[in-house]
C-alpha cells in the first residue's frame, strides 16, 4: 500500500467521523430547540470519543503530510470535504451554544406574580380559634 493510498484511507476515515460528529450535533441542536434538554445527555460519552479520534486523525494526517511533500488530486478533493464538514460542525457548535444561553436564559428568569387586589380583602373581620 503506498502512503498516498494510506493518506486516502485516513482522510476518508476522518470525514466518516466527521459525519458522525455532525448527525450527533444535529440531533442535540433539534432538541435543545425543541426545549428538551432534560433528555439530552450533554456529556455523552460516545461525542468525545469520537471528538478524541478526530484529533488523533488530525496528528496522523499532519505528520504524512510533512512526510509526504506532494498532495495527490484525490487527497486534496478529500482535504476540502474535511474541511467542509469542520466549518459546519463549527457552526453547529455556535448555534447551539447560542441555543443553551438562551434557553438559560429563560429557565433562570423567575417570573413576577402579581396578586389581584380582591383577594386580599382586609376590611373583613376574622374569628379564630385558639385553644390553648
Amino acid at each position: 500500500m503506498s502512503a498516498s493510498q494510506i493518506l486516502n484511507k485516513y482522510l476518508s476515515d476522518l470525514i466518516l467521523e466527521l459525519e458522525k460528529l455532525k448527525t450527533i450535533l444535529e440531533f442535540e441542536n433539534e432538541k435543545i430547540n425543541q426545549g428538551l434538554i432534560d433528555i439530552l445527555n450533554l456529556t455523552n460519552p460516545q461525542k468525545e470519543l469520537i471528538l478524541n479520534s478526530i484529533k488523533n486523525y488530525y496528528l496522523t494526517i499532519n505528520s504524512w503530510l510533512k512526510i509526504q511533500g506532494q498532495i495527490q488530486e484525490e487527497s486534496e478533493k478529500l482535504i476540502e470535504d474535511a474541511t467542509y464538514l469542520r466549518g459546519e460542525i463549527c457552526n453547529i457548535y455556535q448555534n447551539e451554544y447560542t441555543n443553551l444561553i438562551a434557553l438559560f436564559e429563560q429557565k433562570s428568569r423567575r417570573p413576577k406574580i402579581k396578586f389581584s387586589k380582591s383577594l386580599f380583602k382586609y376590611n373583613n373581620p376574622t374569628l379564630v380559634d385558639v385553644k390553648i
